[in-house]
């Protein structure tokens, strides 16, 4: 299966801020060396959540029975559809465009906040170099990481807090 992709060098990508007990979960990605949130492409028969879903669970091990998804806004979910249109899916809480290196290739991530009840994980074998559970905290000198990863954990972790 191939995973959306557009002539103009952007991918679809889908990626959790996975909470628990205040901590979100981070892995060390293998090629970029950086901290950042589980997540993968979207394929071509995948809505974002069903990717989203997926590629949490293939590179955490958390399956959506560990799951709640948090969804802060929820204003497109009353809306009425045609009939015989496919339901309306949760918004992500932030869209986030950025490039992949410096090879032009640039993701279009949909970002969404995941609370686990478990704090339980199972590296995907062949894929992070480690993966951990981070304070906010320990999110301000998380070193290599992106200002996007800690702003969103850190936004995700208040989100979830409001929710509980």
């Amino acid at each position: 299966m191939g995973h959306i992709h557009s002539d103009s060098q952007y991918d679809y990508t889908a990626s959790g801020v996975i909470v628990h007990n205040d901590k979100v979960l981070l892995l060390l990605h293998h090629k970029l060396n950086l901290w950042l949130s589980p997540a993968g492409h979207i394929e071509l028969d995948e809505t974002p959540i069903q990717g989203l879903f997926r590629e949490v669970q293939e590179e955490t091990g958390l399956t959506p029975n560990d799951l709640t998804l948090i969804s802060p806004y929820v204003d497109n979910l009353p809306f009425v559809r045609d009939t015989g249109s496919n339901a309306t899916e949760p918004l992500p809480f932030d869209i986030d465009i950025h490039a992949i290196g410096d090879t032009g290739h640039k993701h279009i991530d949909f970002g969404y906040i995941l609370a686990s009840d478990t704090a339980e994980f199972t590296l995907e074998e062949g894929g992070a170099t480690e993966m951990r559970w981070f304070t906010l905290d320990e999110l301000k000198d998380l070193s290599p990481s992106t200002e996007s990863t800690k702003s969103r954990a850190a936004y995700a972790i208040r989100k979830v807090k409001e929710a509980s």
